[in-house]
């Protein structure tokens, strides 16, 4: 196992095999912890306290029960599970004692000891398990067998029948194992996904890891590889096919990895081992008063009733319609719950009358039914039944939201046709007290959730009633409000606060956009939801079904209304951006953006065709087309001088320097880099929630960088890259990371940095990849294709350069970067770019890596002359001081050692940094030669 965290040594308790470590509220068995209730360890704590000792039971109650009037049953039917979970030692002797008349007696030794407890220290960032809203009654025995399950098996599944209990045992063994394996306890509530193609995605955000590719199946695999966690899969039922073929995929990568799964059925996975759940014990119908209270059914009713009646005698008579009420409902917990949460209005005895005739109803269901539809939905009826007209009216529409939903989302949609927002408010308390809704706290804010299978009865209800369409459009109608306000949060708070307040909102957005675009729907509603959940869709990093989505927008507007030239803007802007993370540079990204500037210009739309122009420019520099690229710059800074501020100005900056540097005119490229890298603006902005997709700092810092390396200063170049990752890696952005470790590796292999283009190399395949951003890591296996080039050329590890070719990423760019790292990767693609004049910035690279290549020396040395003078016109002495180390070389083979010298010697002495670096170090081995 993982360590914990940092240790913390207390005085533990021991006796026999035991260990109690009262401050984490941990109890032992041979290293193993045993599950525990609440009161039952605060019995146990205060016996042992005193051990020798006899506590009286009124001192017992007023310990375990100090502010709830109980009798002595509660406490007799403690100590009992509190001697089960104690088994006797090998003698036979059992740990408490009853004194007859006097009390309870701890008998066994108990030594003090210190110990660390290293496993009891958790991670701040453990994933939240959803609170378990009252204490587990009568599942401690299949507790401790599950977590001895989980402990030897790598994929146990819990089945049993909806409302057994399945999520509440999952939960309560999941903070028993989280000791054990630290951080990397991790719920995932499958009940919203209603798509099995989006269970590995809906994985992959509730690990943290953004979703951008296609396929977010090899991130999610990487993240988890050798990872010593526990994955808890909740609710596996409607998706089991996927969840099944996700779960092997996972065990087979990571033999630490185990998997806790709930569901109705098995997921017939590799290895799987069932705990098939059971319903709570029921007493026979001829029991005694004493042991009908051992039995968990009855004491699972009698706390439930208690919480919400005061004075609730357990009597014989009551005892026996408890009875009587816990066998008729089979001895399900929820169906339990349910019927105890009216206890306070029929009394037990009118209770158990009231649910004689929705019994007779669950004994005629259809043997073919599901279980809920033969068990529950009795239980359901008798409760919905029971409702006020308005408690009955709100759990309708509840019924609508998909996962859980917030307080004022409650409100929100609830509050129409006669329902009140102070309606709203008392009935969603009364829902919540009757159990009909759960909560969770989410950071600062509570979240409410219907049962799964309370869902589904109160939504058939909402059908019945003939509203839920009615009630769906008021739910799309939400996420619109809800998202108009995330937009301006977008661009002026950080990405996670953003994150906290609206991340959770996507399953709503889901919900609301598969209404609009389907039958009975409202696809204006759909389109206005599709755009205004772009950021949503950008910051999960949910890429690939965003342009699914667009892509049903876009086909709705132009089916439906044609006419309407904004929504079309609007819509292939967004497409266009999704294009640009997922495939880079392609025909359809540059129609998109194409299709949002003829449109804005049209509508005259200044916001929408500067963030278009943007798109175009990175979309122009992935194709390689350097020239439109720098035309699209200088519209963006027309724009930005007329009608936006200053913070736009400095985009407009940033893109002409990274334009001109590809161009290759260096100087201009530097003015440019110098000015956005001074700005105040470049140091306050984090950028990547202000439209433009990058964080300006990052970005700016690695374009100056790369100019400054080709003007010839190639420590601060890597002075300044370096800086680019910190910040990259500062603020947490993948795309802007990428960019920054992307040009970082240029410039370390420029440079000769043989151990930091290693690093940076590795951090960059591994950001790529749990990020699934393909394009991106392919710039990853091109630094390694140099690295292993360079520094270790018999790998057979190595990609060839034809493999590398054929990749789909392969582009312009990409081709003359390759040009830049090696003379093998030179291609065909970069050469004839070359010829064309569309190289630019490494035309004198390539040309030199063509003059090396022919073995005639006249030809070589005229490639070389021109090369030089290319490079001289760039302002590109890195590029320059290259090809005069190759034309001296050339010379000083030919016996022309003086001309040789006079070339270099000058061109050396333009450098007055860098010394150390590879080129600087070659041209002064080579000038030690030639001098004369």
């Amino acid at each position: 196992m993982e360590n914990a965290g940092a240790a913390h040594v207390e005085p533990e308790l021991a006796f026999g095999p035991y260990r109690l470590a009262p401050s984490h509220r941990l109890l032992l068995n041979d290293g193993r912890p045993v599950q525990l209730s609440g009161r039952a360890f605060d019995l146990l704590l205060a016996l042992i306290e005193r051990a020798g000792e006899v506590v009286s039971k009124e001192e017992l109650i007023a310990r375990v029960w100090p502010s709830t009037v109980v009798e002595e049953n509660n406490l007799r039917v403690h100590i009992g599970t509190l001697r089960k979970v104690l088994c006797p030692d090998d003698n036979g002797m059992r740990y408490v004692e009853n004194v007859v008349g006097r009390g309870y007696s701890f008998v066994a030794p108990v030594t003090r000891i210190s110990h660390d407890i290293r496993t009891t220290v958790l991670h701040k960032d453990i994933v939240r398990l959803p609170m378990l809203q009252t204490r587990l009654i009568g599942r401690d025995q299949v507790c401790e067998q599950l977590a001895g399950l989980v402990g030897e098996h790598r994929c146990v599944t819990i089945v049993g029948p909806g409302g057994i209990g399945k999520t509440t045992v999952a939960l309560a063994v999941a903070e028993t194992l989280a000791p054990i394996f630290a951080e990397h306890v991790y719920f995932l509530d499958l009940a919203p996904v209603t798509d099995g193609r989006l269970v590995v995605s809906t994985v992959a955000v509730a690990l943290g890891l953004p979703v951008l590719g296609d396929d977010p199946l090899p991130s999610l695999r990487a993240f988890l590889r050798d990872k010593q966690a526990i994955l808890i899969f909740d609710s596996c039922e409607h998706v089991l096919d996927s969840v099944a073929g996700l779960v092997e995929q996972l065990l087979a990568d990571s033999p630490p990895l185990h998997i806790l799964a709930t569901s109705r059925e098995p997921l017939r996975a590799a290895g799987e081992r069932l705990l098939r759940l059971e319903a709570l014990a029921v007493p026979p119908a001829a029991v005694s008063r004493d042991d009908a209270l051992l039995y968990p059914s009855v004491q699972l009713f009698a706390e439930r009733a208690m919480a919400s009646m005061n004075g609730l005698e357990l009597s014989a008579e009551n005892l026996r319609h408890i009875v009587d009420i816990c066998r008729r409902l089979d001895g399900i917990p929820l169906a339990i719950e349910l019927a105890a949460g009216r206890a306070d209005f029929f009394g037990i005895a009118g209770l158990s009358a009231q649910l004689a005739d929705c019994f007779n109803t669950l004994v005629r269901g259809r043997r073919t039914a599901l279980p809920r539809h033969q068990t529950l939905r009795a239980t359901l009826d008798w409760s919905f039944d029971r409702l006020p007209a308005d408690e009955q009216l709100l759990l309708q529409r509840f019924a609508i939201f998909r996962g859980s939903f917030t307080l004022e989302a409650a409100v929100d949609i609830a509050t129409c046709d006669g329902i009140t927002k102070a309606k709203a408010l008392e009935g969603l308390a009364n829902l919540h007290a009757k159990s009909l809704l759960s909560t969770e706290a989410d950071q600062d804010t509570m979240q409410y959730r219907l049962l799964d299978t309370t869902r589904a009865y109160a939504g058939e209800k909402l059908a019945d009633a003939g509203s839920t369409n009615m009630m769906a459009r008021r739910y799309a109608d939400y996420c619109c409000r809800l998202l108009g306000n995330a937009q301006p949060d977008w661009e002026s708070r950080s990405t996670k606060d953003w994150l906290a307040q609206y991340g959770r909102s996507i399953d709503h957005v889901r919900a609301g956009l598969d209404w609009a675009f389907g039958p009975g729907g409202d696809a204006v509603v759909g389109v206005t939801l599709t755009m205004l959940s772009a950021p949503l869709w950008y910051q999960l990093s949910l890429m690939s079904e965003y342009r699914q989505r667009l892509g049903t927008a876009l086909a709705a507007v132009a089916r439906d209304h044609p006419g309407e030239t904004r929504w079309e803007m609007q819509l292939n802007l967004a497409l266009g951006h999704t294009l640009l993370h997922t495939h880079g540079g392609d025909a359809e990204c540059t129609t998109a953006f194409a299709t949002t500037l003829r449109l804005a210009e049209q509508l005259a739309d200044i916001g929408s065709y500067m963030r278009g122009l943007w798109g175009a420019f990175t979309d122009a520099i992935f194709r390689g087309d350097y020239a439109h690229a720098l035309g699209f710059a200088e519209q963006f800074g027309s724009y930005a001088n007329q009608y936006a501020g200053e913070a736009e100005k400095v985009i407009h900056a940033r893109l002409k320097s990274l334009a001109l540097h590809y161009l290759g005119r260096q100087d201009e490229a530097r003015t440019y880099a110098d000015l956005v890298a001074a700005h105040p603006l470049t140091h306050a902005a984090r950028a990547q929630n202000n439209g433009f997709q990058f964080d300006q700092r990052v970005s700016s810092l690695a374009i100056q960088s790369l100019v400054l390396w080709m003007q010839g200063f190639p420590e601060q170049a890597m002075k300044v890259t370096s800086a680019a990752v910190q910040e990259g890696q500062e603020v947490g952005h993948s795309i802007s990371l990428c960019f920054a470790l992307t040009v970082g590796c240029s410039v370390a292999s420029w440079s000769g940095a043989k151990d930091v283009l290693l690093r940076w190399t590795a951090m960059l395949l591994d950001l790529s990849s749990r990020a699934m951003l393909p394009n991106w890591h392919y710039w990853g296996r091109l630094f390694q294709a140099a690295w292993l080039l360079e520094y270790a050329p018999h790998d057979g590890a190595r990609e060839p350069l034809s493999v590398l070719e054929q990749s789909p990423f392969f582009g312009p760019l990409q081709a003359e970067v390759m040009a830049s790292l090696h003379p093998a990767l030179l291609t065909q693609h970069a050469v004839q770019r070359a010829a064309d004049g569309r190289a630019g910035w490494c035309l004198a690279e390539i040309v030199r890596h063509q003059a090396l290549s022919t073995s005639d020396a006249a030809a070589a040395e005229s490639q070389l002359q021109s090369a030089l003078q290319i490079a001289r016109a760039q302002g590109a002495r890195g590029f320059e001081l290259r090809v005069a180390m190759s034309l001296a070389a050339l010379w000083y083979g030919q016996g022309r050692d003086e001309s040789a010298f006079a070339l270099l010697k000058p061109v050396y002495e333009q450098f007055d940094e860098g010394h150390g670096t590879r080129d600087l170090q070659a041209a002064a081995a080579l000038l030690a030669d030639l001098r004369p």
